[in-house]
């Protein structure tokens, strides 16, 4: 399970709201809690380059001027964290944000990276990019990534976890979701939720002799077959959580996979999704996008993100 969660924060109320969710988290699974502020040496060094005429230099370099003063900012706001009970250890380095982020865990050896993201357009998401979007493409670290707007009070507090949503496609790559996601929910008594998604045929229809247009989803298919088989697969997962103490149910949906997820995790309060990343990266991600990229981007509730070469 989840011994050591790094939980990078910076000066924003929002990775403050995602430290509480954190320490929920690692209050419930028992783990150990790391705070990690980046201090961005290129910012100091345009100050720096501003402020050379008002004065002598100062004793101590301007960078670590700041990583003091941050550090001894997240020392204060650790005491209380510290009080619930959770242990906390704190880290501040220079550098840039998401490189640092990746190098610092695998460094300490966290199982886990808890961070936020923040809804962005497809174009400028896919072009720029993002902190959140960098670390997930650069790590075999599982990734929990939460949208602090989404965070209530409510969430925050005991039983913050009650519902894992975990999807299935009948792949090896999905179904190493499955046992971080039975570990949460003995950490939580949380219910387990094994999804999987009939995906319907789509058609395409020409406009102008161009290859490409109106998209129609083949909604009148007789899928009751497939919803048989998929039940089948799901059902022993279920026994198997069942097994081992777990309440777990099986869920089959028809339609747009990430569609299906998010209304699923949307249907009741205190949920999680839990589901596996092929790590696509770069423009083909952003054209074609992925289930896990838009359940993220959509969901409303926190996903951990099982890139594929964790076991």
């Amino acid at each position: 399970m989840f011994r050591k969660i790094l939980v990078p924060v910076d000066s924003s109320e929002e990775s403050r709201t995602i430290l509480r969710w954190a320490v929920g988290l690692a209050k419930a699974t028992k783990s150990d809690l790391t705070l990690l502020s980046v201090v961005d040496t290129e910012d100091i060094r345009i100050a720096e380059a501003s402020a050379r005429s008002d004065g002598p230099p100062a004793a101590a370099s301007p960078v670590d001027q700041v990583i003091t003063k941050v550090k001894a900012d997240l020392e204060v706001e650790a005491v209380d964290l510290r009080a619930t009970g959770v242990s906390i250890d704190i880290r501040v380095v220079a550098g840039t944000a998401a490189e640092s982020i990746v190098t610092e865990a695998q460094e300490l050896g966290v199982d886990l990276i808890a961070m936020s993201t923040r809804r962005e357009s497809a174009l400028a998401r896919g072009i720029l990019g993002s902190v959140t979007d960098r670390v997930l493409h650069s790590t075999s670290i599982p990734l929990l990534i939460l949208q602090p707007e989404d965070l209530t009070d409510d969430s925050l507090g005991s039983g913050f976890v009650r519902h894992i949503v975990v999807p299935l496609d009948g792949s090896t790559l999905s179904e190493t979701a499955v046992l971080p996601a039975t570990e949460l929910a003995r950490a939580t008594g949380a219910i387990l939720v094994f999804t999987e998604v009939i995906k319907l045929p789509i058609y395409g229809m020409d406009m102008g002799g161009v290859g490409y247009g109106a998209v129609h989803y083949a909604e009148h298919l007789d899928t009751k077959l497939e919803e048989e088989n998929a039940t089948k697969y799901l059902q022993k997962f279920v026994e198997n959580a069942e097994a081992a103490g777990l309440k777990a149910r099986a869920q089959v949906h028809v339609g747009n996979p990430s569609i299906q997820i998010v209304n699923e995790a949307a249907s009741t309060e205190g949920s999680i999704i839990v589901m596996a990343t092929h790590g696509a990266g770069g423009i083909k991600r952003w054209i074609i996008g992925s289930v896990t990229d838009k359940a993220i981007r959509s969901a409303h509730r926190p996903v951990l993100v099982i890139p594929p070469t964790t076991t």
